[in-house]
């Protein structure tokens, strides 16, 4: 009698073992079908937000079905999402994610539809650009201290220890934009024919900004409420 029960205990587990695989394989699937998409403007972005919103915010991009894409340039953004009206995921959540520097451009994109949320970065303006507007982009979502951090620990920078971080700091104006100024400065110390990476930048800022800016904590926000008011249907 015992071996029988205990026989009716593992096929009991067995089967619950075996629905829960299915169970997560039907949520997996169905997160894919049903997904958000997250745009942003370059191959920086890219690298950055996933680490940003994933290992510091707690977003699961797996389990909320979050698939993130990159647009390679504001320029390309109103054929983007002319290019995603005319697929099968026309309807799907899309955050729309810009830098904050070109305002004409963003206007000029019109009225889009209900499921489409533009977003900017940075959330809240920091620098004045060039035509007196404010506003910003990517390097500018985090403070000043943290993209002079990143900086130095470019490949561009490691190279060129006479770069002093004491006066670059000293020079450095923090309601300007961030990475245009770093370009003039190296200019003035004969590096004109060099540009540090953005891409190593913002891997260095998404790793070691603590907290996380305002801007992705804005971002995980939408990204969570836009999923509540559309949660995933699970198809067995």
């Amino acid at each position: 009698m015992s071996d029988r029960t205990d026989k009716l205990e593992a096929d009991a587990l067995l089967d619950l073992r075996c629905e829960l695989e299915q169970w997560d394989i039907a949520s997996k699937a169905s997160a894919l079908e049903q997904c958000m998409y997250l745009f942003v403007e370059g191959e920086s972005e890219e690298l950055a937000f996933r680490i940003l919103l994933e290992e510091g915010l707690g977003v699961n991009f797996e389990e909320l079905g979050i698939v993130i894409a990159n647009y390679n340039g504001i320029g390309n953004l109103k054929h983007t999402l002319r290019l995603m009206n005319l697929t099968l995921s026309h309807e799907r959540p899309m955050i729309v994610t810009f830098d904050d520097d070109n305002k004409s451009l963003i206007a000029g994109l019109g009225q889009q539809p209900d499921n489409i949320h533009l977003f900017k970065i940075p959330y809240s303006p920091v620098v004045t650009l060039p035509n007196g507007d404010v506003g910003g982009s990517f390097e500018e979502s985090f403070e000043a201290s943290d993209f002079i951090d990143a900086l130095f620990e470019t490949a561009l920078f490691k190279r060129n220890p006479q770069i002093n971080k004491q006066q670059f700091t000293a020079s450095f104006d923090s309601k300007l934009p961030f990475y245009d100024q770093t370009v003039k400065y190296l200019r003035k110390q004969n590096l004109q024919n060099y540009l540090p990476s953005k891409v190593e930048i913002a891997e260095y800022l998404a790793t070691h900004c603590d907290p996380e800016p305002e801007t992705y904590v804005k971002l995980a926000g939408l990204i969570r409420r836009i999923r509540s008011d559309k949660p995933i249907q699970v198809k067995i």
